[in-house]
């Protein structure tokens, strides 16, 4: 019986490895479809879209997070963070402000045009189709197997 489970491992593995590059395949696909939309929003409020991971560290109704931050969560350094934050103050997103608790840390917050930005994007996505094949209920499970496969936080490293 040993002999017969350890035949089936190889295709088992085989399985598990092509069932995983489907699901990354798949990811990468929808994940274009969501990008061509931001970067057109993007495109229509004079921003690269190269500051696109930046402003999804930036949601509206959560707390201004640090520079420091907001480079943990693109897993990069935070000079460039500093730089894209100068994009996006410059072109009116972002402000940068002291830390409510420690002066020394400066947070990015969403002005009143990058909260328009945010609302345009929300509309766009919602009107892109990208969900019309799932409900409210399927759309909140994929939410949770997304949020439950993202790996924690770390400090940049590089």
């Amino acid at each position: 019986m040993t002999v017969d489970r350890d035949v089936d491992a190889p295709t088992a593995h085989r399985a598990d490895v092509e069932r995983k590059a489907e699901i990354v395949r798949v990811l990468v696909e929808v994940g274009n479809t969501a990008d061509a939309v931001v970067a057109e929003v993007l495109g229509e409020f004079g921003v690269p879209a190269s500051v696109a991971g930046a402003l999804w560290a930036l949601a509206p109704g959560t707390e201004p997070p640090t520079m420091r931050e907001v480079a943990a969560r693109l897993r990069c350094d935070p000079s460039t963070v500093s730089l894209v934050a100068d994009k996006l103050q410059a072109t009116g997103l972002v402000t940068r402000r002291p830390h409510p608790a420690d002066g020394r840390k400066r947070t990015l917050a969403l002005t009143e045009r990058g909260h328009e930005l945010w609302d345009a994007l929300r509309t766009r996505l919602h009107a892109s189709g990208l969900f019309a094949g799932l409900d409210a209920e399927e759309q909140g499970t994929l939410l949770a197997l997304l949020t439950k496969m993202q790996p924690p936080q770390r400090p940049y490293a590089g």
